[in-house]
């Protein structure tokens, strides 16, 4: 049976875990790869700030078309008019998506682009300081 303290935890059930190393040295280890982690997440968020920002704006005028086209039917006199308007709108319309997914696409692949680089020149970074660090301790 375990002995109980005060605070109802068992005092002899585990000893202390052995810390290898200090914080700071930790740190150190890691450093290089959080360095890098954060490179990389900052090419992230980069890549999907331009993403939002050309969706928002490309949203922002397909609503402006969108609201007009009422307006735009209403000065209609025939159903010839009226066909040309449609036609016209949804002829835009397509032609609108169709660059913007494009767009959309050359930004994601930016995006991958610049992320994958940032994962290799943060990756190489961390061999190089590991390949360091082992010089140095053998020294």
């Amino acid at each position: 049976m375990t002995e109980k303290s005060s605070n109802g935890r068992s005092e002899s059930a585990f000893s202390p875990m052995m810390v290898p190393m200090g914080f700071e040295a930790l740190m150190d280890l890691h450093r290089p790869a959080l360095t890098a982690m954060a490179q990389m997440n900052g090419k992230v968020y980069d890549g999907l700030s331009a993403m939002n920002r050309s969706w928002i704006a490309f949203v922002n005028r397909r609503l402006k078309e969108d609201f007009a086209m009422p307006q735009q039917l209403a000065g209609c006199k025939t159903v010839q008019d009226m066909y040309g308007v449609y036609s016209e709108f949804f002829q835009t319309a397509v032609s609108d998506y169709q660059s913007e997914f494009e767009q959309m696409s050359k930004l994601s692949k930016s995006m991958a682009e610049n992320t994958a680089h940032a994962v290799q020149s943060g990756a190489e970074e961390v061999a190089r300081n590991a390949t360091d660090k082992l010089r140095t301790k053998a020294a």
